[in-house]
């Protein structure tokens, strides 16, 4: 037997071979293992960020649209495994100063977190007897808005309410038009600085089914809620030329990229309608009482309903 054939059965050479086969088979994995694991964090971190940024637009428009003047002034996101949930609050514009109005949690994502949610009801008021009421998180009442095109059994009149607070407060206040108007035809020339205004964003088929709720159940109950209102806002004090067409559009696009399917019903219902030929419904106004009792007192006011109040400082 030749010297090569006794170093191929060398059997400690075979096992450094072995060993050191086995260290590169260790370092392979663990280096391919170390590249997955990256790639696939940094993966999911560009998926949940995508999904947040999308789910942050899709929900800061749903609270512009249903909030008058309100928005998400804080979000404080968890992530996950392709998805994740979002913490944020929502604050509202009252002109001199915002405030945090409630906090609310969404999900995002392929594969969203469990979202396990407790409260209770925030409704005051005894059917037939008392408006039903609903309130925001920091106590503020809920505004309540009257169709003009609808005839209710009683509206929401709360002139009486305001008179009697006292203190320099600044006051947010829903006021209903007896009748829906365009621009060119609405007989109130000017509204104090920054004014909500509520559009006519309903079908024939939704006035038709806001009229039979209003025949068939009680008054306490028949009316349309601040989140259901949609609209948008002027901040600059408003007068009869006042270009709207700005916020028109953006009020468009707010439809068009919000979560709400209705929001995009009524996006479809909006998108061919130009400016001039908008209606509007009503207002929200901000002021302080004199102010504010100084419009509710035109004869087009058919309803008023009173939201948040604040200090005038």
């Amino acid at each position: 037997m030749n010297e090569h054939t006794e170093d191929i059965f060398d059997e400690k050479k075979i096992k450094r071979a072995i060993k050191k086969g086995k260290i590169k088979s260790i370092i392979t994995i663990v280096f391919v293992s170390l590249l997955v694991f990256v790639v696939l964090n940094i993966a999911n971190f560009a998926i949940s960020v995508y999904f947040s940024q999308k789910a942050f637009k899709q929900w800061d428009a749903y609270v512009r649209l249903t909030t008058p003047n309100g928005y998400i002034s804080e979000t404080v996101d968890s992530r996950g495994f392709l998805g994740g949930m979002s913490n944020y609050k929502i604050s509202k514009d009252m002109k001199i100063k915002s405030l945090v109005v409630e906090q609310k949690q969404n999900q995002y994502g392929l594969i969203p977190s469990i979202l396990v949610s407790r409260g209770s009801g925030g409704s005051i008021g005894v059917t037939g007897e008392d408006w039903q009421f609903s309130y925001k998180e920091n106590g503020w009442r809920e505004m309540m808005f009257f169709h003009p095109s609808v005839a209710y059994k009683k509206y929401k009149n709360d002139e009486e309410l305001i008179q009697s607070m006292e203190g320099e407060k600044i006051y947010e206040v829903a006021l209903s038009f007896d009748k829906p108007y365009k621009q060119s035809e609405l007989p109130i020339m000017q509204l104090p600085q920054m004014t909500w205004f509520w559009v006519n964003t309903y079908s024939n088929s939704q006035l038709d089914t806001l009229q039979q709720e209003a025949q068939e159940h009680d008054w306490s109950v028949t009316f349309i809620r601040e989140n259901e209102a949609l609209g948008f806002s002027v901040r600059d004090t408003y007068t009869g030329a006042t270009d709207l067409a700005h916020e028109y559009d953006k009020f468009l696009k707010l439809l068009k990229t919000s979560i709400s399917s209705e929001h995009k019903q009524a996006y479809n219902t909006m998108k061919n309608i130009n400016i001039d030929d908008v209606e509007i419904l009503g207002v929200v106004v901000y002021g302080t009482k004199d102010e504010i009792v100084e419009i509710m007192k035109d004869p087009i006011i058919k309803a008023s309903s009173l939201g948040g109040v604040i200090d005038n400082y």
